[in-house]
């Protein structure tokens, strides 16, 4: 029972922290435009970062190997650096920058997948749903930044 608990949690959280990145693009199109723009961002960023904060989270397991410590901590952060300077490049290569960390951390995730990482059984396919979640509304704010552009 626990896990299903656990699992409708981590489903309602995820969804939930959605929500900013679509009112950002809902926002620019109402003409909010660089504020809304780069909220969407700074917001994608901060999540990117939080998503690195697993592998951290893995490598503080005391049953890992220690040549599978280095490796996990080291990643931990760097989505957090890419979220980081993606945000000093304009507004659209900032987002595309963006979309390519999530990528990015995507197939980390994917790779600890394959190599039997313990984590819950849903986790990873919550991680997938989501990080295509997060790619459509990023998508969706570059063709919005991309539009702002050519008006």
């Amino acid at each position: 029972m626990h896990d299903n608990s656990s699992k409708r949690l981590a489903q309602i959280l995820g969804i939930t922290g959605l929500l900013p990145l679509l009112i950002a693009d809902v926002a620019t199109v109402k003409g909010y435009g660089l504020v809304a723009v780069s909220l969407g961002n700074i917001y994608a960023a901060i999540i990117l970062s939080f998503l690195g904060a697993i592998h951290w989270g893995l490598a503080l397991d005391r049953s890992q190997s220690a040549d599978k410590t280095g490796p996990l901590l080291l990643w931990s952060v760097i989505p957090a650096l890419w979220g980081f300077f993606a945000l000093w490049w304009s507004p659209l290569l900032a987002t595309l920058l963006l979309m390519l960390g999530f990528v990015a951390q995507w197939l980390a995730d994917l790779r600890l997948q394959r190599q039997g990482y313990p984590w819950p059984s849903w986790f990873f396919p919550l991680r997938s749903g989501l990080t295509l979640g997060i790619l459509i509304l990023l998508g969706v704010l570059a063709a919005e930044i991309y539009s702002m552009l050519q008006s």
